[in-house]
């Protein structure tokens, strides 16, 4: 997956692009992401970001390990998480009675180590 942050003003004008084309027929399958900078800082907390470089240099960790790492509440890190994998970029797992956390692709875990 690639995440591009363009300027608000772009972002209507990409998106009539994709639009126009898909109605032509011609739809790229590049799984890009399209943000706003607005969008992107949220995204991207600080918090967020500690929790997928953690995971990218432990893959296969369960909510709790990461949580105890932190020192965060589990259900915040979960929450977390969960947010994070709406925008494809962690996948959760659940294995009897853990979840367990991995990054969706290895790019993306080279971009956060």
């Amino acid at each position: 997956m690639k995440i591009r942050i363009i300027c608000e003003k772009e972002i209507d004008a990409e998106i009539n692009e994709i639009l126009g084309n898909a109605e032509k027929g011609i739809i790229k399958d590049d799984n890009t992401l399209l943000l706003t900078p607005h969008q992107a800082a949220g995204l991207f907390t600080p918090r967020r970001l500690e929790m997928l470089h953690h995971i990218a240099k432990n893959p296969h960790i369960n909510v709790s390990e990461i949580a105890e790492i932190l020192h965060r509440d589990w259900k915040s890190v979960l929450r977390d998480l969960k947010y994070l994998e709406g925008f494809g970029l962690v996948e959760l797992v659940k294995e009897g009675r853990h979840r367990m956390v991995d990054m969706v692709s290895t790019e993306q875990v080279m971009a956060f180590t």
